[in-house]
């Protein structure tokens, strides 16, 4: 793989295609009418469709923030760089391989998730596996609230401000809460009508684990660990991040989950939830993207009991928060009031992801009612909440949860089919199943381990049932 700085009219693009007829490249290249011009030319159309070629165009480089997704090995790209370019207009090299040099690294960061989170990945999938099927595909609130106001809210440090003007307007949008911010919602009298979690790690289900009941919904990736759905039994809609396995062997059962668009962030799949249910305009509340006040998060998530606890053994909360936050290399962005504040590549990246989704021909109207953090862009407003939403009218919650929960109904899958498939790989008839799982997931995912997660308390009371009673004499 390849990536371009410039590409002298084409002609750099030229030698590295002649190089290797079917090449993988990426080229930032400033001028915008030489991007289009090098993009039109000869086969160059039909290969941009087929992935391997993104041609990107200064002076924003629209869809960056999708090459680490799309080119998974963009961190070994070799780097060549016009000449020409680079010694005329010096600031604009710099700044496309400063972007370059981001994108190499969140490249490099997913991998090693994707490798540190498989075995994960897998056992959780299958251990949740029955409750996938009782429960129902995301899929299935495609276009539920068409035009409706959504409120999407992360738990960045402004919520402590933000919930209190979201309260003024609770009854007025869907609420769409990251796993993260349901807590402060839900002890602030605001009720979430969706919850959203993609996290699979333990320490992550404890922010739903940890709350209170409530009348909300579950919007779920399927490998969260069992124990973030303790209390949301019939109240979960599934969705999936990804292809890989244990997904191509729950599709042949019909257990295939609708794969919501994002970009490693909960905030990100929150607002993908609320484009899918047709929601018009999303207002974001908590989003900033940025350790604003030298905070990570805001008050009140499960994150505050530990806090508490180092606390307790001395610490005050100020160097909590900075050695929280030391964890990220240091970066600055220019906030929405035009000064810098301290960020991080991860939470750059979410925001880019964001930028672009606005820009989108279909994308609804995109209103920042955080009022800091590092959102911003041509098509972001600036407003808060109560004045986005203010002639929005008030909204019955009976007809939501009557929509809902039809929607809820009409997807869910069969459980019998799952078990009865579990039983046959149980009894070794699917050695090439096992193969595929342990290629996935390496030696993290032992046959013993993938034994434990199929045997579910659903799986074994199902063969119970299945086993003759022996009636003494």
């Amino acid at each position: 793989m390849a990536a371009l700085i410039g590409c002298g009219h084409g002609a750099l693009l030229d030698q590295l295609e002649a190089r290797n007829p079917v090449p993988r490249i990426v080229l930032f290249e400033p001028d915008v009418a030489v991007a289009r011009a090098v993009a039109a030319a000869g086969s160059r159309p039909s290969r941009v469709a087929a992935g391997t070629l993104r041609v990107l165009a200064g002076p924003a480089y629209a869809g960056a923030s999708e090459l680490p997704r799309q080119f998974t090995d963009l961190h070994t790209a070799a780097l060549f760089v016009d000449p020409d370019l680079e010694s005329q207009r010096p600031d604009e090299v710099a700044r496309a391989r400063a972007l370059l040099d981001r994108l190499r690294f969140e490249a490099s960061a997913n991998q090693g998730a994707r490798t540190a989170s498989a075995a994960r990945y897998l056992l959780h999938t299958l251990a949740n596996a029955p409750r996938l099927a009782r429960e129902s595909d995301a899929g299935a609130l495609a276009g539920l609230f068409p035009g409706l106001p959504a409120i999407v809210v992360a738990a960045g440090p402004s919520l402590d401000r933000n919930v209190h003007d979201l309260a003024l307007v609770r009854d007025r949008a869907v609420i769409v809460a990251c796993d993260t911010a349901a807590r402060p919602l839900i002890a602030a009298g605001i009720e979430p009508t969706f919850i959203v979690a993609s996290d699979s790690s333990r320490a992550n289900a404890g922010h739903l684990s940890s709350l209170p009941p409530s009348r909300s919904w579950l919007v779920a990736e399927g490998s969260l660990h069992p124990s973030a759905f303790v209390h949301f039994d019939r109240r979960v809609f599934a969705f999936r991040v990804s292809d890989h396995a244990p997904w191509p062997w729950l599709r042949e059962i019909d257990l295939d989950r609708v794969r919501l668009d994002t970009w490693g962030s909960v905030a990100t799949t929150a607002y993908s939830l609320a484009h899918a249910l047709g929601c018009d305009p999303v207002v974001l509340a908590g989003a900033d993207f940025a350790f604003t006040g030298e905070r990570p998060y805001c008050r009140g998530t499960s994150f505050e009991p530990l806090w508490a606890s180092w606390a307790g053994g001395g610490s005050d909360y100020r160097s909590i928060w900075q050695a929280l936050i030391a964890r990220w290399p240091e970066v600055h962005e220019v906030d929405v009031h035009g000064r810098p504040v301290r960020t991080a590549p991860h939470l750059v990246s979410f925001r880019d992801w964001l930028r672009g989704r606005a820009a989108e021909p279909a994308a609804p109207r995109l209103v920042n009612a955080t009022g800091a953090g590092i959102l911003s862009g041509p098509r972001i407003e600036q407003s808060l909440a109560c004045e986005a939403l203010r002639s929005s009218p008030v909204l019955d919650p009976r007809v939501f949860d009557d929509a809902i929960g039809r929607a809820h109904r009409s997807a869910r899958g069969d459980t019998g089919r799952l078990l009865s498939r579990v039983d046959r790989v149980l009894a070794g008839g699917e050695p090439d199943t096992i193969a595929a799982w342990q290629a996935f997931a390496g030696q993290a995912a032992p046959m013993a381990a993938i034994h434990r997660m199929l045997e579910s308390p659903e799986y074994l009371a199902w063969q119970l049932a299945r086993t003759p009673a022996v009636i003494p004499s």
